[in-house]
């Protein structure tokens, strides 16, 4: 009788403490994973995000012009939803992925997220511009400016660092990658626009990847005092296509 009493009581203490279990790793997995990536991109409404990339390169099919992307807008893109399956997974929703040169229409007024840099993503150069004023980087062509003197309540460009990745034998070894997270300009409606680009796309990678995996170390002190909108300048060193050794060069949120 008191081995079948045992037996009872450690079968009800099993079906007891199982879902408390379950809760405790559910709740661990919002602590550890979601929250944090959630806190990372505070996107507003992610079942109707709309990923814009840039337009890299056009392909002559004999019968038309056939647009593409690059290789660092796909990876980057792989990165980002990874990242964002982890925040929001079953509200998530990236059906809206559109190249630069398509309209985007009113689906501009939706959370953003824009790959590539403003030479071949238009959406890019407009975000930038109606920014400028807000926040220091710029792009010019491949190159990415950061001005650090701010000069009657605007940014001027005398004084600006110049940032452009550079090649060896042909071979990219270092990129630089700019991270924007901020309100999106395009819409008065509470969303998010995330810009992920780069000097060459190997920085567009870098971009990505520094956010996905490495921002959150810095979350807390870039948006202290309340800051929601930051911009972030990263290096790589380009390892047979891959960034690594990245780092901050510059930062700024407001």
């Amino acid at each position: 009788m008191e081995d079948i009493h045992s037996i009872i009581v450690n079968v009800l203490s099993n079906f007891i403490w199982l879902p408390v279990g379950v809760l405790l790793a559910y709740l661990g997995f919002w602590i550890q994973v979601r929250f944090p990536n959630r806190k990372l991109w505070l996107l507003k409404d992610p079942s109707h995000l709309v990923v814009c990339v840039a337009n890299s390169t056009t392909t002559n099919t004999g019968v038309y012009q056939r647009p593409a992307t690059g290789v660092g807008q796909l990876r980057a893109l792989i990165l980002a939803t990874r990242s964002l399956n982890q925040a929001y997974r079953r509200k998530l929703d990236i059906q809206n992925i559109l190249l630069s040169n398509e309209p985007l229409q009113e689906r501009i007024e939706n959370d953003l997220l824009i790959l590539g840099g403003s030479q071949n993503n238009e959406t890019t150069a407009k975000l930038l511009e109606l920014l400028h004023g807000e926040q220091p980087a710029r792009m010019i062509g491949r190159m990415i400016i950061w001005r650090t003197n701010y000069v009657g309540e605007r940014w001027v460009d005398q004084g600006a660092l110049e940032y452009e990745g550079h090649a060896v034998n042909r071979k990219i070894v270092m990129d630089y990658g700019l991270i924007v997270r901020t309100y999106n300009p395009f819409t008065s409606h509470d969303r998010t626009a995330i810009l992920f680009a780069g000097s060459h796309t190997y920085g567009t990678i870098a971009a990505a990847k520094f956010f996905t995996e490495d921002l959150h170390k810095h979350l807390r002190k870039l948006t202290r005092n309340g800051r929601k909108n930051l911009v972030v300048l990263v290096s790589a060193h380009i390892v047979n296509g891959y960034p690594t050794k990245m780092s901050i060069e510059r930062s700024y949120a407001w």
